[in-house]
């Protein structure tokens, strides 16, 4: 249930963020809860090499849906939650939507519970892991993993970044398995002819998306930015960094300094960006992109830049303001 103010001045007055409303607010009943079986934990390695465990579970119907997977996000909260393969758990939908575990009911352990080791390497690539002092988080740090490419590409080709219909998550991972796709210039050099007569591709299909990939090449540099999956940078900040440049690759000559001198830019943020643009890959990557007719240049930014108006000077008398 939403419960917001009823008066258009209040809501006026009290704006908005980029993400919700102030002037409104979600009132959340209690969330369902239901009992089943911790039967195992499968780990899955995100686009930043993040490692994140998935406790896979006996499926048990909670308001109104099946769960049979639950994200446990990663070692420490294994560990807080005290969570062992073989346990019974407690599990509720935040919200009614989000799965999550409540707690192991350890009362009831037969002693023949498993503890659940964190891996050391990479359950994909075999890499060693890495965990920051001020994170919980353990990552694979091969940019080359292939879950990380795929997750990479899977994030570019999506509804928020690059906007490519009938490109999903399904369509990237079945290209790369067939070895037609290995990185994002990769997209737009796919070649169309081999889907003939593959299941679910009709020429219809073929040519929708080949469309969509096309359109793509034109989208604004705010969303290209967001779509090559810079860490910390979301949508918010990428429209920062785009206003801030005419070109895309100006950002390899930004300091860190001049990076958190930008909006809402701070040091964690500023050396994420700073290390992207340092790297003679990612730079690669975008020289194929432009070359191949993708948007790097900031239209709005070099409209402004040439303008009637610029370079002119104007002296307004005191009087006049009054």
């Amino acid at each position: 249930m939403v419960i917001k103010v009823n008066n258009i001045e209040l809501q006026d007055t009290l704006g908005m963020t980029s993400h919700h409303p102030r002037w409104a607010i979600a009132y959340k009943f209690k969330a369902r809860q239901a009992t089943t079986k911790l039967i195992d934990v499968e780990y899955q390695v995100g686009r930043t090499g993040a490692v994140t465990p998935v406790a896979k579970l006996e499926p048990v119907p909670v308001g109104g849906v099946t769960v049979s997977s639950i994200s446990i996000h990663n070692e420490e909260y294994i560990r807080e939650k005290n969570l062992r393969i073989g346990d019974a758990v407690l599990i509720e939908r935040a919200g009614d939507v989000i799965p999550q575990i409540v707690k192991s009911l350890t009362d009831v352990r037969t002693g023949k519970e498993k503890r659940i080791n964190f891996p050391k390497t990479c359950p994909v690539c075999e890499s060693e892991l890495f965990k920051e002092e001020e994170e919980a988080v353990w990552r694979c740090i091969n940019i080359e993993c292939p879950a990380q490419v795929v997750e990479r590409m899977i994030h570019f080709v999506s509804k928020d970044a690059m906007d490519i219909r009938g490109f999903g998550d399904a369509n990237v991972r079945k290209f790369y398995e067939l070895g037609w796709l290995k990185d994002i210039p990769g997209i737009y050099n796919l070649d169309f002819s081999k889907m003939t007569g593959m299941e679910g591709f009709g020429q219809k299909s073929i040519d929708n998306l080949q469309t969509a990939i096309e359109k793509s090449k034109s989208q604004p540099l705010h969303r290209l930015l967001y779509a090559l999956g810079i860490r910390f940078v979301g949508e918010t900040t990428a429209k920062t960094l785009a206003r801030s440049v005419s070109h895309l690759l100006d950002l390899k000559n930004f300091s860190l300094e001049d990076l958190q001198n930008l909006e809402d830019v701070g040091p964690k943020v500023a050396g994420s960006i700073h290390h992207f643009f340092s790297n003679d890959s990612n730079i690669e990557m975008l020289e194929q992109l432009e070359k191949i007719g993708l948007q790097l240049n900031n239209e709005k930014k070099e409209e402004n830049a040439e303008g009637n108006l610029n370079g002119q000077t104007f002296y307004l008398p005191v009087h006049c303001l009054h």
